[in-house]
């Protein structure tokens, strides 16, 4: 008996040629795909998008310059204006990664105020030559850019950091004298005595940029991930209902009334189109009861983004659905569609830590366009003139799903 269901089982889906491949040659693709986002996601590996603007404009300050427009792990571009505002402009846009303000010479001691940036700019008025703004939603490349920057020092600049070490060394030990070897090892013992309390750096000094506040950034990037990605889960759960009603009968006689299966698809689409913005609702209250998203405080574009989304997730499922033939193939293909969906599009991890490359791929992604708007409305305060655009290709998805779903209603009732 057990091996008798056993053989019945294989029949099944053998028989069934799409799900035999989706079953065998989908995994090796997700494995592929996901050895791509997730191996350019370690440390060394990422290439970091970086604006920086050269104030100082001193030799030193422009070979740095020089030095990180040729470094082959960092993507620099120098600031259309150079300046500490547009550099902020960058990073708030999510244009950069982060950013990088050159306001004094590297080498030498760092100038107070006025080498390209104002007393407001800085919370100590200044100091450290260099200035990397940052943005908390992508915190991890504050430390990553100032790695890669001391690499960009030590490999082009090493006069410099020379002597950099060399006054550090000297404030220590006094001046070199006959007497020297004395006075370090005295002063070594002291350290090692007395450790010195951990002080600010001297090169550098991190700034998130302005009106940021902690975690919201966050928050509204998780928020908008998450709601795209249940969003099409739910839908797609939802839409296989077409292929239940296609292997009862039911649509058979849906089929032999006037009005064939065109009015089904479009209930079944409204009604995920609801389920997909009261989730998005619950997620958002949830965002604004417990973290203070402001999620009121922008609620018409909130909305809208939403109501894009609904419509992407709706249409996208019964697109896919309706292409499949029976419920193991639709399972199968949607399963996958979600996770490479959500994988590159950035619902899983950050996409600026992944490749270059699967960063531009990601843009070929509901999610992609999902998140980025989500964060555009609750994080960088943007309106229309930006934001119509990840709108625009949300809702030309879910109306292309949509129209495929209609089309294959129409081509079974002949």
């Amino acid at each position: 008996m057990s091996w008798a269901m056993f053989r019945v089982m294989a029949l099944e889906l053998w028989r069934d040629r799409g799900a035999f491949v989706m079953a065998f040659l989908l995994p090796p693709v997700v494995f592929l795909i996901f050895a791509a986002v997730f191996a350019g996601a370690t440390g060394e590996n990422i290439q970091l998008k970086i604006a920086f603007a050269d104030t100082a404009r001193t030799p030193a300050s422009m070979r740095l310059a020089t030095a990180l427009l040729t470094d082959p792990d960092l993507r620099a571009h120098r600031t259309a204006m150079a300046s500490a505002e547009a550099v902020r402009d960058e990073v708030r846009s999510g244009r950069a990664d982060a950013g990088l303000v050159i306001r004094a010479d590297p080498g030498l001691e760092p100038a107070p105020v006025g080498q390209g940036v104002k007393m407001g700019d800085v919370p100590d008025g200044g100091g450290q030559p260099l200035v990397i703004y940052t943005d908390p939603t992508r915190a991890v490349a504050a430390p990553l850019t100032q790695a890669r920057i001391l690499q960009a020092l030590a490999r082009a600049l090493p006069d410099v950091m020379l002597a950099r070490t060399a006054r550090q060394v000297t404030a220590v030990t006094g001046p070199l004298t006959p007497a020297q070897s004395a006075s370090l090892a005295a002063a070594e013992a002291s350290l090692v005595r007395e450790p010195p309390p951990a002080g600010p750096d001297d090169l550098f000094l991190r700034q998130p940029v302005e009106g940021a506040r902690k975690g919201g950034g966050t928050i509204a990037y998780y928020a908008g991930a998450v709601t795209i990605l249940f969003a099409l889960f739910s839908a797609m759960h939802g839409a296989l209902s077409l292929i239940d009603e296609r292997q009862s009968g039911i649509s058979d006689r849906i089929l032999a009334g006037p009005a064939g299966m065109g009015p089904v698809v479009t209930g079944k689409f409204l009604f995920l189109f609801c389920q997909a913005v009261a989730q998005a609702c619950a997620i958002f209250a949830t965002a604004e009861v417990l973290y203070a998203t402001p999620v009121l405080d922008h609620l018409f574009y909130w909305t809208v983004t939403t109501a894009a989304v609904a419509l992407c997730a709706g249409g996208l499922a019964l697109g896919v659905v309706s292409l499949c033939r029976t419920r193991d193939q639709a399972q199968m293909l949607s399963t996958f569609i979600i996770l490479i969906l959500s994988a590159i599009g950035g619902s899983m991890v950050p996409r600026f830590l992944m490749p270059p490359w699967l960063q531009e791929v990601g843009w070929f992604t509901p999610h992609a366009w999902a998140i980025d708007a989500y964060q555009g409305v609750l994080w960088r305060d943007e309106g229309s003139g930006t934001l119509y655009k990840a709108w625009l290709v949300l809702a030309l998805i879910g109306v292309a799903g949509l129209a495929i779903a209609q089309a294959a209603s129409r081509r079974a009732q002949r």
